[in-house]
């Protein structure tokens, strides 16, 4: 028997499992794969074959699922869910509805695809999926290399413009030099200096870092670094960095070492949007009432009060949950306890509540003149 035989069986019997929504027996397969259905061949014969491809193929990756009825016949399925690769498509930024396509794949694809998910791409993941495959082609080991090449010819036939997409600085407004400067001062261990705009204090400064890694958070990138003159954590966020180098030292020597304790993606992922920037940070008492699902999930994000709540605050204790915060962009913050439509109000400090009432009223009257001008 020669390969291209085995090669055609394959095809055949992924063909007539595939074309199946149901489990099928293997007398019902060797009506669709010739290589089966050969009656000068003894049937001990056909089933090793069988099993000898179902093993194989099941070694390559392929899911063939083994079913047995309540006869004990066994039949076979492969889904196509497990089979195709999600077919991709790119927009240029997420709205709410395709944000709910990525966290929930849709259904429906192309004919002779049914069931397949679908993943949406943004263009920046596309800018960081092509700077991947470079980096790894660029190790020197040609097994990861080839398989690098294959992604991205993966990608350039379901994407047409895949290769010529929008670079990551061309839809987040970040500077290309300046990521490409910040991620190699990653890499490396080298300090950075660079001048940065901050928004609470409405300045330009240069500052020196140590930068511990790079962060996409809330449709941002972000430097997450130790300020070497206060010796603090800061995030930075990049669109906002302006002429980033590298420190003067040797290139190939660090000029750090990361804590063992710090873990980049716990980091990330511990971070509200309120919490991000360089401002001061307070703490906000809000007040939950209900228990509906995102009630249970706001009070998630908050701490419990590290003490009893004052007098003016126990009384609500009786009718609401009480949870603490730590708040750097107040305006951030108070728009997403909107969302809560009254079952969520900040309770303290005192100019946090008067800057929330005044949110209030002015979404109130928006909506209002909204409302009027539809009418």
């Amino acid at each position: 028997m020669s390969a291209s035989d085995k090669l055609h069986r394959w095809l055949d019997l992924l063909a007539a499992l595939l074309g199946r929504r149901y489990p099928v027996s293997l007398n019902e397969l060797r009506r669709d794969v010739p290589g089966y259905a050969d009656e000068s061949v003894k049937e001990d014969s056909i089933l090793r074959t069988f099993e000898r491809d179902k093993g194989e193929l099941r070694d390559l990756g392929v899911v063939i699922d083994t079913i047995t009825d309540g006869e004990g016949l066994a039949r076979y399925q492969l889904r196509k869910a497990d089979f195709y690769l999600p077919l991709l498509s790119v927009c240029e930024a997420l709205l709410p509805s395709e944000t709910e396509v990525r966290q929930q794949p849709r259904r429906g694809a192309p004919v002779g695809s049914g069931g397949v998910d679908a993943l949406v791409l943004t263009p920046d993941e596309c800018h960081a999926l092509r700077r991947a495959a470079a980096r790894v082609s660029g190790l020197g080991h040609p097994e990861l290399a080839d398989d690098a090449a294959r992604a991205l010819r993966k990608l350039q036939f379901d994407l047409e413009d895949f290769a010529a997409g929008l670079p990551a600085a061309a839809v987040l407004q970040v500077d290309g030099e300046v990521f490409d400067t910040l991620s190699d001062a990653v890499a490396l261990r080298k300090r950075l200096r660079f001048t940065y705009h901050s928004m609470e204090r409405n300045e330009t400064s240069p500052r020196e870092v140590e930068p511990y890694g790079l962060v996409f958070l809330t449709g941002h990138w972000y430097l997450v670094a130790r300020d070497i003159r206060v010796d603090a954590m800061r995030q930075y966020r990049v669109s906002r960095i302006r002429h980033a180098a590298l420190g003067d030292a040797k290139r190939q020597h660090p000029d750090f070492d990361v804590p063992s304790t710090f873990d980049l993606a716990a980091y990330a992922s511990s971070r509200q949007a309120w919490e991000l920037g360089n401002g001061d940070q307070e703490q906000v008492v809000v007040a939950f009432r209900g228990s509906s699902g995102l009630v249970s999930q706001g009070r998630q994000l908050g701490e419990p009060l590290a003490s009893p709540p004052a007098d003016d605050l126990a009384a609500l204790t009786t009718t609401h949950s009480l949870r603490s915060f730590r708040v750097r962009r107040r305006d951030t913050f108070l728009r997403w306890l909107l969302s809560f439509a009254g079952e969520a109000r900040p309770v303290a400090p005192d100019h946090v509540v008067h800057e929330w009432h005044a949110l209030v009223r002015t979404t109130r009257n928006a909506q209002r003149h909204v409302a009027s001008e539809v009418a």
